[in-house]
């Protein structure tokens, strides 16, 4: 009979271990979600599963938020379509190309879908890589998270790495935006030296929400109150 140890020195077998994280899987609905849901097949797949999803997003030059994870790529569904669907659960949208720029025609538009689909905002993450740009939403009542761009910490050097906390940190004190989301690997680092009172949101996207059930980062990570959101893959049959 094959086991494992587990923390403490006590051990399992591998069978009663698969058996428990599989008994928990959808018992976390509002914190682990699903990530890189980018076709209606998808969700149409997954919702009962997971009622709160990631979607990513372009805002276009005809004011359109078009779903897709790379601007060159369209496959002409547009983010109405999901509200026309969603009618509960919450949804992490990623606008990969939100600039001051493009900041207040992005707004408008958003507003305006909100308005005919008479969504609530609190139903909403918005997630971007320029802080000053979600300022915007964050003073319209949004709920705004930056995206952390960096590479894997282990790729850094301790300089580099506390160069980044340090900017993080200011971010945070400036009020602007309402989380920091990041990929996994950085969540230690976040833990031990953000020394900030901010929600943290992150995303496993090699691991699947068993994975992260058994693992046991995984399960710091889920009962961690000050990480809000998980994200995890989930591919199924219409992914993209």
């Amino acid at each position: 009979m094959k086991t494992i140890h587990l923390v403490g020195g006590n051990r399992i077998d591998i069978d009663v271990y698969l058996f428990m994280g599989f008994r928990e899987i959808g018992r976390y609905p509002d914190k682990i979600w699903l990530h890189r849901c980018n076709s209606m097949e998808k969700l149409y797949e997954k919702h009962m599963i997971y009622p709160n999803i990631e979607v990513d997003l372009v805002f276009r030059e005809n004011r359109k938020f078009d779903v897709t994870h790379d601007a060159d790529t369209s496959f002409n569904l547009s983010l109405a379509s999901y509200f026309f669907f969603y009618e509960k659960g919450k949804m992490w949208l990623d606008i990969k190309n939100l600039t001051l720029e493009n900041r207040i025609t992005a707004l408008s538009s958003l507003n305006k879908l909100m308005e005919y689909f008479q969504i609530k905002k609190e139903r909403l993450i918005i997630e971007g890589q320029n802080w000053k740009a979600l300022e915007v939403f964050t003073q319209n009542g949004y709920y705004t998270s930056y995206y952390i761009p960096y590479d894997d910490p282990d790729n850094l050097s301790r300089k580099e790495q506390k160069c980044f906390i340090k900017g993080l940190q200011e971010i945070v004190d400036r009020k602007v935006v309402s989380a920091l989301s990041f990929p996994g690997c950085w969540y230690a680092e976040i833990k031990e030296s953000l020394n900030r009172s901010i929600d943290l949101l992150t995303w496993e996207h090699r691991s699947s929400q068993l994975q992260l059930l058994l693992s046991s980062v995984g399960r710091e990570m889920l009962f961690d109150p000050q990480l809000k959101v998980i994200l995890v893959k989930d591919k199924g049959k219409y992914h993209r």
